[in-house]
Formats: C-alpha cells, sequence, structure tokens
C-alpha cells in the first residue's frame, strides 16, 4: 500500500475507486475479500489517502472488467488513465490489457427496429441490455444519498414507477444512467429510452416488445391495446429495468397540470394499464 504524496488526499482517485466499486455491486469488505485486502485498505483508497500495489490493481480493473463497470467502448482508456492515477511504479502491462479486453467481448445482437438497426448486448450469465441511446457517464461524482435511495426503492421497496423531477441541467440523466449501471445486474432485462424526439406510443412499444420477446416477435399487433397486453404479460413473467428518460418532452408546454402533448394519448392509456404503486 502506497501513501499519496504529501500526505494530501487524492480525492478524485477516490471517487474513481468509489464509483467503480458501485458499478461492481460490492461492499468494501466485500471488495476486500475478492482482493485479498483489508477493509481498511479499501477505506483508504476510496478516501484518496493510499494507492493499491500493482497486483491488486489489477485484480480490481479484471473484477470492474468482468461487471462491465467501465463505459463501453471506452474500457482500455479509462484504464490507462486508472493506471496512471494510481501513481504505479510500474508501466501498466498492455499485454495483458489486451487479453483481458478481448475476452470481456459479450456476444451481440444487431436488431432493426423500423429501419434502424440497434444493438442489444447478451452478457453470459448477465441480464439482456439495450441501452440505445444512455448518456455515457464514465466518472460520476457526489449524488450518493440520491443513489442509495434509488437502489432502495427500486430492489428493497420494488416500487413499479419512480420519477426523477428537477429543474434542467442539474443532473438527472447522468444520475438514473449511473443508478442503470449499478442496478443491471439484478434484472434480467435492462432496457433504456430516450423520449427526446417524442416517439408514438406505438413506436415504443414495439421497440420494447422486440427486445423483451425471447423470439421474434413476427408480425407486430398493430393495435395499441394489443402491444399494450404483450408488454404487460412480458413484465409480469420478467424482472424488467425500463428507463425512459427527457418524459417532460410528452407534455404540453406551460401546462402546469402535466396535460399529454395532442396525439400521444397512447401513454395515458399505457399509464392507466400500469398505474404507479
Amino acid at each position: 500500500m502506497k501513501r499519496s504524496s504529501y500526505g494530501e488526499r487524492d480525492y478524485t482517485f477516490g471517487q474513481i475507486i468509489l464509483t467503480l466499486r458501485t458499478a461492481i455491486g460490492l461492499t468494501q469488505a466485500g471488495l476486500a475479500d475478492h482482493l485479498g485486502v483489508s477493509q481498511r485498505a479499501v477505506g483508504e483508497w476510496e478516501a484518496g489517502s493510499s494507492y493499491p500495489k500493482a497486483n491488486h490493481l489489477k485484480q480490481f480493473i479484471t473484477l470492474a472488467v468482468k461487471h462491465q463497470a467501465f463505459p463501453a467502448g471506452r474500457e482500455a482508456e479509462e484504464i490507462r488513465t486508472l493506471w496512471k492515477a494510481a501513481r504505479q511504479k510500474i508501466l501498466l502491462d498492455e499485454s495483458w490489457l489486451s487479453a483481458l479486453l478481448s475476452q470481456r467481448q459479450p456476444p451481440l445482437l444487431v436488431e432493426e427496429t423500423s429501419g434502424t438497426e440497434h444493438v442489444i448486448a447478451h452478457p453470459p450469465g448477465g441480464p439482456r441490455v439495450d441501452w440505445n441511446d444512455a448518456l455515457a457517464v464514465p466518472t460520476f461524482y457526489g449524488r450518493k444519498p440520491e443513489l442509495a435511495i434509488l437502489s432502495q426503492w427500486v430492489l428493497q421497496e420494488r416500487c413499479r414507477v419512480v420519477s426523477v423531477l428537477g429543474m434542467g441541467g442539474i443532473g438527472k440523466s447522468a444520475l438514473v444512467v449511473s443508478a442503470m449501471h449499478q442496478l443491471s445486474t439484478h434484472f434480467q432485462v435492462v432496457i433504456f429510452r430516450s423520449l427526446r424526439d417524442v416517439p408514438s406510443c406505438e413506436t415504443l412499444l414495439e421497440e420494447c416488445l422486440q427486445v423483451l420477446a425471447p423470439q421474434p416477435l413476427g408480425i407486430m399487433p398493430a393495435n395499441l391495446e394489443q402491444r399494450i397486453s404483450l408488454l404487460l404479460e412480458h413484465l409480469r413473467t420478467l424482472r424488467v429495468l425500463l428507463v425512459l428518460d427527457n418524459l417532460e418532452t410528452l407534455l404540453e408546454e406551460g401546462n402546469v397540470r402535466g396535460h399529454l402533448r395532442p396525439g400521444l394519448e397512447g401513454y395515458g392509456r399505457l399509464l392507466r394499464r400500469n398505474p404507479p404503486s
């Protein structure tokens, strides 16, 4: 274990370790047990008062890669940044890193929905996930109480609908995406969809059903009520985390009572069929 220079705390490094550990889904004690170190050592890393040895850091990186804790497509970049931040005396073993990342690639299924291709990942033994255009959040600082509350509502209290409200620009999307990555291992299917471009309810249901269906759906029900019924059938049989971002774009601008915009009444029918708990 190495101490940070001049006794100053390296809060940036500590936050990186904390964020990755949380994304992996381990407590300090759980990570310490996995790495063969003391819980105090993990606590000091997260406090920025010491750095892990090279072998412990490599074990930690391997674990993070296994649990997809690094942003997809940026794993190598983030790992090199972490290694540098940990102030290791030896250079990062690039051959080891290359071998590690070559093993972590999950099989991918590319599907076409309404003429648009998107990638659905199937991590071995993990959830079926479709991140779509979820915001990339390589690092996330603070908001620990909010993340804990979301985790409690979703996992312990099993709330069916959770709303994250607040003024624009305060980081709601980053908070929700971070929570989504942390909670994903507790679900069989994880779907993220942005409503920024105001898709019709029929389009949203079709995209979700294409992900949820264990086999190709064939002919998609044209009737909205049939699509809603089919969606609810899947939600009753699978543990699903469905994240809808930019929900406010569906509402009439300036209407304080939250009325849906003309032509989007289908969303109201969907919510009435699956009311918040």
